[in-house]
């Protein structure tokens, strides 16, 4: 019996081998066909993902164009600002120095009032009295 088993066997053992490599083929030919199906549809989803991508990169080009419009006036404005409250300041400190170089006979009495008022506005702006 073994005899006639090897007999078949090498009579149809070329078939069977070139049966099972026509079967692997189709196998690997699906599979390359699926990967392909899944790449596919990978690709298709990375296009809508770079179209959406790329409205919020032009939403977001005008919000930048926008905030760099309001970084200019405010600059801007800044800048007034500070030329104003250096002009303030100059004001001020002239003030208190015809104050401080005043003669002693320009001093007179206050109201009390007057002077508490004096006082608290040259605290609040943080000038020592």
């Amino acid at each position: 019996m073994p005899a006639l088993l090897a007999s078949y066997l090498t009579r149809f053992l070329p078939w069977l081998i070139g049966g099972l490599c026509v079967i692997g083929c189709l196998i690997y030919v699906w599979y390359l066909r699926d990967q392909l199906r899944t790449a596919q549809g990978d690709i298709a989803s990375a296009q809508s993902t770079i179209v959406q991508l790329s409205a919020i990169n032009q939403q977001n080009l005008v919000a930048l164009k926008v905030l760099r419009a309001e970084d200019a006036a405010w600059q801007a404005t800044l800048a007034t600002t500070l030329a104003s409250d250096s002009q303030i300041t100059r004001f001020t400190d002239g003030l208190l120095q015809t104050i401080a170089t005043a003669p002693a006979k320009n001093d007179a009495a206050v109201a009390p009032v007057l002077a508490d008022t004096l006082a608290s506005i040259a605290q609040t702006q943080g000038v020592p009295r």
